[in-house]
């Protein structure tokens, strides 16, 4: 007998070896649960068994013939509740018929969390082995089959963050190509940018492009949504609006509508785009501009304020645009104009106080007499420390432009 019993250890020792062998090897998943079944039927003589493991859902991992789904079974009100191994016979009231095949439970906790369940029929034993020694031993190698492929599931998880984050820096490379890289500055006009997407890349979009030597045109705009998809209709916007740029549009509203009708095409209803834009004469001293449904900038000069709203509704809404409004500017002094996204605007502070508009121009008030670079800085600088712990929650996009009066 005592032969027989250190035969039995000596067999348990063999099959953890067997388990930490193939889980060093970096075996596949399956093949742990072959070793797995195999250990349950030969080694233990459990006749009946099913394995249910978490992995983006409960699902059953392995069960013995005749196991099926057990489609009654729900995991969440059935086997929750059990932080322990636990007889079912030994539970209060009668056993469900689904689990009339098994005798216990063996479930399977990473502090707080479930990560597994194993349900069995007791095992056999003949008279000279404690059946307590045989659960004990059916726990143990749960637990390090559970543990191995929850490794093995992280691990696959962090290689495929690690390939999304590859692939986002990717994009936001290829964003920033269609951003231009150079702004003007000249005696007729400056203008400084700054971009901050909230999760690498987004849908903001800010632009320059000079038409003529006596005209240029900018603009920032806004698709709803954030990440890659807001990325992708961005830069086909970027080119959709390019191209409409270099025509010779009769009127503004002509321009606007084909606009808007490529953005429904595009996007089918479902997004939609604010945009502010800016064409600038530079010998009439005429800013000719049309705000769809945008944050409306601000224009500062020496006499006071103003904000920049003629225009139409968002992009992408209406089949046509029910009006427009062209908005027309003397620049007859130095003009300082804050264009902007609602990435800024929507900044809390810990008490729940928001950055609004009306804090937003106290400060370009303020400041419009500096150079457009510095303006940003200090723009940057103090959103940052009113919003603090909350950090940004969504793009943010500045766009500070200074026109030159006669």
């Amino acid at each position: 007998m005592l032969r027989d019993q250190l035969n039995l250890k000596q067999l348990e020792i063999d099959t953890l070896l067997q388990i930490t062998k193939a889980i060093n090897a970096n075996e596949p998943v399956q093949k742990l649960f072959d070793l797995f079944e195999k250990t349950l039927r030969e080694q233990l003589g459990v006749e009946a068994y099913t394995l249910f493991m978490f992995s983006r859902g409960w699902k059953q991992m392995v069960s013995s013939t005749g196991i099926t789904e057990l489609a009654e079974l729900n995991i969440e009100k059935d086997l929750l509740p059990f932080k322990k191994l636990t007889f079912l016979d030994a539970l209060h009231g009668e056993k469900p018929a689904y689990l009339s095949a098994f005798d216990i439970l063996i479930p399977v906790y990473h502090k707080d969390v479930a990560l597994a369940f194993l349900l069995i029929s007791n095992p056999k034993v003949e008279s000279y082995e404690p059946l307590d020694d045989k659960i004990k031993f059916t726990q143990t190698v749960t637990n390090i089959l559970t543990v191995a492929v929850e490794n093995k599931r992280l691990f696959k998880k962090e290689l495929e963050q690690k390939a999304f984050e590859k692939e986002l820096e990717v994009a936001a490379q290829m964003q920033n190509m269609l951003i231009p890289d150079k702004l003007p500055r000249n005696k007729y006009v400056e203008i400084a940018a700054v971009y901050v997407p909230h999760q690498n890349i987004g849908g903001d979009y800010y632009d320059y492009m000079e038409l003529n030597p006596d005209e240029c045109f900018f603009c920032i705009a806004d698709i709803s949504g954030k990440g890659i998809p807001a990325a992708l209709l961005m830069a086909n916007f970027q080119a959709q609006l390019r191209e409409l740029v270099k025509k010779n549009h009769a009127t503004i509203d002509e321009f606007i509508q084909e606009l808007n009708a490529g953005v429904l095409h595009n996007t089918r209803g479902e997004k939609f785009i604010t945009l502010f834009l800016g064409k600038y004469n530079t010998t009439t001293r005429i800013l000719k501009y049309i705000n769809a449904g945008h944050n409306p900038p601000i224009l500062v000069t020496s006499k006071g304020k103003k904000l920049l709203d003629a225009g139409s509704t968002i992009l992408g809404m209406f089949e046509k645009l029910p009006s427009v409004r062209l908005g027309q500017i003397p620049i007859v002094e130095d003009t300082t104009i804050l264009a902007y996204t609602d990435g800024l605007t929507d900044l809390t502070n810990e008490s729940g106080d928001v950055f609004s508009v009306e804090t937003l121009t106290d400060f370009v008030t303020k400041n419009y007499k500096e150079d457009v670079e510095l303006i940003n800085k200090k723009l940057i600088s103090a959103i940052t420390q009113f919003s603090k712990t909350n950090g940004f929650t969504d793009d943010i996009t500045v766009l500070t432009i200074k026109l030159f009066g006669r």
